[in-house]
């Protein structure tokens, strides 16, 4: 059937990494927007039960809650900091940044093709959402989805702080260190 075992090994492998098509189904671009739009929404929770109720009506996890959802923050282009593995993680992770924040908004853009929604969020600390600190950082936040919608991953890219007392500001020339170049 095939001329060699690479022909072979090549086609196996193909048929393998083909991506998923979540198009169909239950998990629909319409419902993974809406599932993302509840964590901007988590975040605008006042006290800690009731931020992490919130938290808690997200679909994290693998399965339910104690089920694999690896988070990970990419803070100004560096690598990867682990905040979550399981999806009861994540929601711990998020009731504890909650206090820290005063505002948090979301655009919502869905990949269909790849069952990828991303969340592009300005996040405005603050101290129990009592004081805010005009300092504002930007990100996106990339949600992975099963074909059940439920979250497998999140992987947030952050560039920490983008604005101090209103003002834009450039991290690299504020430290004085080199801008890691983008891959993409």
């Amino acid at each position: 059937m095939f001329s060699s075992p690479m022909v072979a090994l090549a086609a196996v492998v193909g048929s393998a990494v083909a991506l998923p098509q979540l198009t169909s189904g239950t998990c629909t671009p319409e419902r993974r927007i809406a599932i993302a739009k509840q964590i901007p929404y988590a975040y605008s929770q006042d006290g800690v039960a009731a931020v992490y109720e919130a938290f808690h009506e997200i679909p994290f996890g693998v399965g339910d809650l104690d089920g694999p959802c690896v988070t990970e923050i990419y803070p100004n282009g560096g690598g990867p900091v682990v905040v979550g593995v399981t999806g009861q993680s994540v929601v711990n992770f998020g009731t504890a940044t909650r206090q820290a924040f005063s505002f948090v908004t979301g655009r919502y853009v869905d990949f269909p093709h790849n069952g990828t929604t991303v969340i592009y969020t300005e996040v405005t600390l603050g101290v129990n959402s009592v004081v805010p600190i005009p300092t504002t950082f930007s990100g996106q936040v990339f949600l992975d989805y099963t074909s059940d919608c439920r979250i497998t991953a999140v992987r947030a890219y952050a560039e920490v702080p983008t604005y101090i007392l209103g003002q834009p500001t450039d991290i690299y020339k504020l430290l004085l260190i080199p801008k890691i170049p983008s891959i993409i």
